[in-house]
């Protein structure tokens, strides 16, 4: 990375988003191949929410292509999960796909899910767990906006969310990385009528941050994946910005030996890795990536 401080002026990005590194990526790129052998996934247990469809399932096919001995993939609907299971499954035929269908809101059947897929894993700790499943809430203004649009939001994004984290502590390696799939919105400029979106994920950051704090051992990192066009922005009026390979195979580098500088911070799936390493140092600060007051040093 350049010299340059956090404190400076950003990046361009891509026009709309600013960016800590001068190099921006909106698809993936030779450094976070999965096929890079710095890179692999050998051996390792890698559970994923949303693993269905969208970015969950593209980043189980990536984890695949590593070389992951097993992926777990954790959704509401059984089409979706064995069609993606029969994907993955072609990225790596010698990986062990076991799709669960589960609703995140239920915590004894969350509890019973996870138990399920280590059995069937063979009785392995889980060595990455990826926290991706959420919806993007109705759009609106804070002004009249509707209650039960709001619970929805908070249930499928909070309570969900907080239900997987739960339930899946006693399953992880002593080592485990923990990414959780968040969003810009939690931390950028108001955007017109995505406040409940930005509400949830806020605090889902503050979720994973005490989590990292309590738990010194686990590797937790908090994501913004880019803009890509799933179903959950398909009404919105946000156009897809990024190739949905990309933060898949971005948190491929973010689990192996070369992003261990990261743990605790929150990225972008866009910013470069060169230039994050390059900056390594200075971004082991403490304050340097949270989301905090801005001008204090607290």
């Amino acid at each position: 990375m350049p010299s340059k401080q956090f404190d400076t002026e950003a990046y361009p990005g891509n026009g709309q988003f600013k960016s800590l590194t001068a190099t921006w990526h909106n698809k993936p790129y030779p450094r976070i191949s999965p096929a890079r052998p710095e890179l692999t996934a050998n051996g390792k247990v890698i559970f994923i929410t949303g693993g269905g469809s969208g970015i969950g399932k593209a980043t189980a096919i990536a984890f695949a292509e590593a070389g992951a001995k097993i992926i777990a993939i954790f959704g509401r609907r059984v089409e979706k999960l064995e069609s993606a299971a029969r994907e993955i499954q072609k990225a790596n035929s010698t990986v062990t796909v076991v799709p669960v269908s589960v609703d995140l809101s239920q915590r004894t059947a969350v509890d019973k899910a996870f138990e399920n897929a280590t059995r069937q894993a063979g009785g392995a700790a889980v060595d990455i767990f990826v926290s991706n499943a959420g919806i993007l809430q109705e759009l609106g203004p804070v002004s009249g906006y509707k209650e039960e649009h709001f619970r929805k939001g908070l249930e499928s994004n909070m309570l969900n969310t907080f239900n997987a984290v739960q339930s899946i502590l006693p399953h992880l390696a002593p080592k485990a990385k923990v990414f959780d799939m968040n969003s810009g919105i939690g931390h950028i400029s108001p955007l017109p009528g995505v406040w409940a979106y930005a509400a949830t994920k806020a605090a889902n950051i503050k979720l994973f941050q005490y989590l990292q704090a309590e738990n010194p051992e686990l590797h937790v990192v908090s994501i913004q994946p880019g803009v890509i066009n799933t179903e959950i922005n398909a009404n919105t009026y946000f156009e897809g910005q990024d190739d949905i390979n990309l933060p898949g195979h971005f948190q491929v580098w973010l689990a192996s030996p070369e992003a261990e500088f990261l743990k605790g911070k929150f990225v972008w799936a866009n910013w470069d890795i060169d230039e994050l390493i390059s900056g390594a140092e200075q971004i082991k600060d403490p304050l340097a990536l949270q989301v905090l007051l801005n001008g204090v040093p607290m």
